[in-house]
């Protein structure tokens, strides 16, 4: 379902941030939720709340995708001042919750202080301000394109580090994503900058 979001991103972004994707971006977009499909072929046992769930985490990946593309391109704020904000906001509504949920705080184990500190450094103080970077420099659309090449890294990584076999269908569907993915980023030359409404 979240392999769709290039797709829903791509078809809305004309009318929500004024960006206009060209015919072999969107058929990229389309490749890339073919490809997932055939990755993922079989019975996945779905079921009526997991598809809900799975709706609601498209829309939301879809509208941050335009909504990040919209304030990083506008440039007035800065990559890190965007992911503090932003990593704030989270964290706040995730403390919450976990309060409401679990009645209280829980200090985690020494393992969990080593995974807390990998995020706190890798994901949040070097992976974000870099996506937020380039989000004012890349269309919504090949950001959100991009942000799939989760499925070809969780694939080759569960075949490294778990020996989960390939099979040609999951190979295929890799195949497809990754040809996906590279058409929907404009050649050399082709203006990134966004069309507005008002332009």
């Amino acid at each position: 379902m979240l392999s769709i979001t290039p797709l829903v991103v791509g078809m809305t972004s004309i009318a929500m941030i004024g960006e206009r994707p060209g015919r072999r971006q969107l058929l990229g977009t389309g490749l890339i939720a073919i490809g997932a499909a055939l990755y993922s072929a079989g019975d996945l046992g779905a079921t009526r709340v997991g598809m809900i769930a799975a709706l609601i985490a498209l829309g939301a990946n879809s509208a941050s995708a335009l909504l990040g593309r919209t304030i990083n391109r506008a440039g007035t704020l800065t990559a890190y001042l965007v992911t503090a904000v932003s990593m704030s906001i989270g964290a706040g509504a995730l403390a919450i919750a976990a309060l409401a949920l679990e009645g209280g705080i829980t200090m985690p184990k020494p393992g969990g202080w080593v995974v807390i500190l990998w995020l706190a450094v890798v994901n949040t103080a070097l992976a974000s301000p870099l996506w937020n970077w380039s989000l004012a420099r890349l269309e919504a659309t090949e950001s959100a394109a991009l942000n799939n090449t989760m499925i070809i890294q969780i694939a080759l990584l569960a075949w490294l580090f778990l020996a989960e076999p390939l099979g040609p269908a999951e190979i295929a569907g890799i195949i497809v994503v990754s040809s996906g993915i590279m058409m929907t980023h404009r050649g050399p030359g082709r203006s990134r900058i966004a069309r507005t409404p008002e332009s």
